[in-house]
Parts: C-alpha cells; sequence; structure tokens
C-alpha cells in the first residue's frame, strides 16, 4: 500500500481513532485513580571490602574480580528471605511477601556504590523499612558470609534512607500514554477489518483500487425527496453536480465522428443506485448542448422516468414492442427542455424478456435514430433479470452507474465481467452519491449561454434523496 493510501486511511479513520484515544485517556486515567500511592525510600550503600579479607598494598587482577563478586553477593544477600522476614517483624503492617516485592537494589555506575529502594503506601513507613532491612542484614551478615570474626559490617551506609513527599506510583502519565496507545491500536485495527471485509465502493480512489478505473463523471449527493427535484441538471443548473452531468458530453466529443455511440445504455449491477436519476440528467445535459436526444425507459419492470418529467405513462416502448403499434411519433413525449424527448415505459402487453428480446427491439431502435442524435436509454438491473441482457445486443455501447457506500466489489466486477463476456463495450463508469462539499459554480446567473426553465417542484426538501434506480 502506497503513503497516500495510508494517509487517506489515517484521514478517512480520524474520527473513530480521535474517539478511541480519548476512550482510552479516560481509561488509563480512572486506572491510575485505583491504584494505590506508593513512596519510595532510598538509601545509598558501600560494601566494606575489609570485612573479605581483600586489602592488599597492589591488588591483582583477582583480587579486584574477588571484590565485585563479593560486592555483588552482599547485594544479593540484602534482599534474601531471612533478611526480609527480620524486617519485617520490625515493621507493623508489613509481610516478607509485599517486603520482598516492594524492595529493590540498582548499582551507582560502576562504582562499589549501591542504592537499595523500598517502596510502601506509607511515607514514613518506606523509611523505616528500608533501615530495618540494613539492620536485619547487619545482624545476620556474620552467618549469611560465613565469617564469624568480622569485626564490623560489611555495609557502609553513604546516604540514610529518604522518601521524597511525592508518590512514584501510579504514573499518571505512562499509564495514560499506555492506555491511549492501546485505543489507537484497536481503532486502526477495526478500520483495518472494516475496510477489508466491507467491498462497497467509497469514492473515485476505491472504484479504481477494485478494478472499476477512473469514473467519467462523479457526481455528489443530491437533494430534494422527488424524482423532479432531482433533475439539477434543469432545476439547479449552476451546481457542480449539474457541471458534471455535462461533462460527459466532451466525452462524446473526445470520440471519431465515425465511432461516436447513438444509443447509449445506462445499466447498474443492482437496483437503488441512481440508474434512471443519471439517465434523465444526462439526457438534460446532452440537450442543453443543442443535441437532439430522446430517453428511453426499457425498465418495464419498475419504470420511472415519466416520474422526473411529470409526464403520464400511458403508451410507450413496451406498446411499440408489442406490435400494437407501429409509428414512433406519437410516443415521443416533449418536455420543458428544447430538444429533449421522452419514450416512457408504457403499458406493459407481455413479459419484459420477451419484449425486449423480440424482433420489435431493433425496428425501434432504428425508427428511433432517425429521430434523435442522442439515445439514452434507462435498464432493469444488469444482475438482477435478463432483460437488460437481451436489451444490449442492439445497443452502440453502455454507461455503467455506480452508487457510493452501495454497490460493492462483487456487484461491480461481476457486471464488467458480464459485458466482457457478452462482448459488449462499456463507455465508464459515472459514480454517484459521493460525499462533495462545494454545490454550486462561482459564476452568476447572468453568465448563463442560454435560459433555463424550471420545473414545478413540490414539496422540495433539503433531505438527500433517493429517487429512480
Amino acid at each position: 500500500m502506497e503513503l497516500r493510501n495510508y494517509l487517506l486511511f489515517v484521514w478517512r479513520w480520524a474520527w473513530l481513532i480521535l474517539l478511541f484515544a480519548a476512550i482510552g485517556a479516560g481509561i488509563g486515567f480512572a486506572y491510575s485513580q485505583t491504584q494505590p500511592r506508593l513512596y519510595a525510600a532510598s538509601t545509598m550503600l558501600m560494601v566494606n571490602q575489609d570485612q573479605g579479607n581483600f586489602a592488599r598494598p597492589s591488588p591483582t587482577f583477582d583480587d579486584l574480580r574477588a571484590r565485585e563478586r563479593y560486592a555483588l553477593t552482599v547485594r544479593q544477600l540484602l534482599l534474601v528471605r531471612p533478611v526480609l522476614q527480620r524486617a519485617a517483624e520490625m515493621v507493623d503492617g508489613v509481610t516478607a511477601t509485599q517486603l520482598a516485592a516492594r524492595a529493590s537494589t540498582a548499582d551507582v555506575g560502576k562504582t562499589e556504590l549501591f542504592v537499595l529502594t523500598v517502596q510502601d503506601t506509607d511515607r514514613q513507613r518506606a523509611v523505616v523499612l528500608a533501615d530495618a532491612i540494613v539492620a536485619s542484614f547487619r545482624a545476620l551478615e556474620r552467618d549469611l558470609l560465613d565469617n564469624p570474626y568480622a569485626q564490623g559490617s560489611s555495609l557502609i551506609v553513604v546516604d540514610p534512607a529518604y522518601a521524597k513527599r511525592n508518590p512514584v506510583s501510579p504514573d499518571y502519565a505512562r499509564n495514560i500514554i499506555l492506555s491511549v496507545f492501546i485505543a489507537v491500536l484497536i481503532a486502526i485495527v477495526i478500520g483495518f477489518l472494516y475496510d477489508y471485509f466491507n467491498t462497497r465502493i467509497k469514492d473515485e480512489g476505491d472504484l479504481e483500487r477494485r478494478g472499476g478505473g477512473r469514473p467519467l463523471v462523479v457526481v455528489g449527493k443530491l437533494k430534494g425527496n422527488t424524482p423532479a427535484a432531482q433533475l439539477v441538471t434543469l432545476t439547479d443548473p449552476t451546481s457542480l453536480d449539474a457541471e458534471s452531468y455535462r461533462m460527459f458530453r466532451l466525452h462524446l466529443d473526445a470520440l471519431a465522428a465515425a465511432e461516436r455511440p447513438q444509443v447509449i445504455a445506462v445499466i447498474s449491477a443492482a437496483a437503488g443506485e441512481g440508474r434512471s436519476l443519471t439517465a434523465a440528467n444526462l439526457a438534460m445535459a446532452l440537450a442543453q448542448t443543442g443535441r437532439r436526444v430522446v430517453l428511453v425507459d426499457a425498465n418495464l419492470r419498475h419504470p420511472t422516468i415519466h416520474t422526473f418529467f411529470d409526464l403520464a405513462n400511458q403508451g410507450g416502448l413496451s406498446n411499440l414492442l408489442g406490435g400494437s403499434a407501429q409509428a414512433i411519433e406519437p410516443f415521443l413525449r416533449v418536455t420543458v427542455q428544447p430538444d429533449l424527448y421522452v419514450l416512457t415505459a408504457g403499458n406493459m402487453a407481455g413479459l419484459p424478456a420477451q419484449l425486449l428480446g423480440g424482433p420489435q427491439l431493433e425496428r425501434v431502435l432504428n425508427g428511433l435514430r432517425q429521430h434523435a442524435d442522442v439515445i439514452i436509454i434507462d435498464t432493469a438491473p444488469l444482475l438482477l433479470f435478463a432483460d437488460t441482457t437481451l436489451l444490449l445486443r442492439a445497443v452502440d455501447t453502455t454507461l455503467a452507474v455506480v452508487r457510493a457506500n452501495r454497490t460493492t466489489e462483487g456487484e461491480l466486477r461481476q457486471m464488467l465481467d458480464l459485458l466482457r463476456q457478452t462482448e459488449i463495450g462499456c463507455m465508464g463508469v459515472v459514480l454517484n452519491n459521493v460525499n462533495k462539499r462545494p454545490r454550486r459554480l462561482p459564476f452568476p446567473k447572468e453568465q448563463r449561454t442560454r435560459p433555463v426553465v424550471s420545473l414545478p417542484v413540490s414539496n422540495r426538501s433539503e433531505t438527500v434523496g433517493d429517487a429512480g434506480d
């Protein structure tokens, strides 16, 4: 994974990481509050080497090694159980086991000095315990060192025991930092597992990583709770989403005239992915450029195109395919946008698969080619019904629609594999419902090149709608 992908991952899950970091800090603080406060008393000691009979005018290397071992032996014997047991008996409220867990020694650089440290919940008792260990060792050292002829103690107190006023435990900073680190790690693991198992396509980069390539058109979340309100190319032409739909014409113009498709089927893997919404807005955007456009509703199971233009769904494609009508012109409905005509689904007169797979489809499309520069066809979900696969045999190319945070990688790949297997071309992908901040283009209404007639929209709301498939 590239560095950019790591940064995008952190940015996408920043809210969860910060939330878990705050929770971890709270847990670390609460845990520290429950721990007993311990005070540390320390005394600096030195081993009296004269008691080990190592004093020579010019010590050899072996003598120095023996002095070192003797000093280390005294340090170890200082914390043996007989010494701690005797010390615990000298102080109330402490057992030998507790004292063994709270007492430790540490050397002072490369010297013969070392420090004895004792921790306790009572500051003064910690000092008393440190002195008690030294006194206990002195009382037992002749037996411990097997030196009954020693004239004095092997331990010299260099610095008497002293305990600071501030407790050494719990360590709030350490506990909080450790808790925050663990919490952030858990948040990252959760985010990674979610991204690993959640195969829904989230944005343009995710679409490219999952095999869909760079999208031709990227559209944000459209506002409005009715299909007509979401026809942004007509009702809100200065928005960036409307301009995104109009950018589609550049992809058509970039093709050679002989290769420019005339019949384009708008497809999607499943229902509810914005297929009808895309078809309606693309048809409107192309018509606004002066092209003569016919928008065909070939979703005979759940037709919705007529709802974008407040048209009645009486008579349409199904009537032409059923053979009950021959002339196409009477079924082409005019719209408020010049050069845009709609052929609704019409009255069902048979099974959709039979109608779209029959010989009449070629005749109808050939007739429409005579009436329009571009024909946009809305279809049924490709992976749910056989209707669309039968229809695609008669079109020039397709345009796939993917809805962010809904279409999965498996559905996308299955849709593209089906197109490859049937040798049907695909111009690219329209990615809609993407989170986008800016809503309008930075130019005034006076700079529009042509007047736009607005559709009457009832009950327009500011909530994100899901009109159309």
